[in-house]
């Protein structure tokens, strides 16, 4: 019992001091999904990105497997994991920055331009 301690702190540190900024996630989110509707090769959910969190499938066209994009996109220095077997799902949060947005769309951009072989 004594580790519901800490999962207490971490819920009061949320709801006290994180609210307040979930404008700026969401805001990023946005940033994130508008960048990448511009990668060939994604295909945004309809209406995505009106809270904290991108969800895309890969395009027909794309012949890359999700672990070979995972992959790549850490040699970026990019994290993201799958959601489904041909799914994403991004979400932004305290420790995503505008800069992290613009490598993680460039690193996609990269990804799926220039696959490897």
């Amino acid at each position: 019992m004594r580790q519901v301690g800490v999962l207490a702190a971490a819920g009061l540190i949320s709801l006290e001091k994180m609210t307040g900024r979930l404008g700026q996630d969401h805001a990023r989110a946005k940033s994130l999904a508008e960048g990448l509707r511009q990668v060939p090769g994604l295909r945004l959910d309809t209406g995505t990105a009106s809270t904290n969190m991108v969800y895309f499938d890969l395009g027909d066209g794309v012949q890359l497997s999700v672990d070979q994009i995972i992959d790549e996109m850490k040699k970026r220095g990019v994290l993201v994991d799958w959601a489904g077997a041909r799914r994403f799902r991004l979400v932004t949060h305290y420790w995503v920055n505008d800069e992290g947005i613009e490598r993680t769309v460039r690193a996609f951009r990269d990804v799926l331009m220039h696959p490897i072989q």
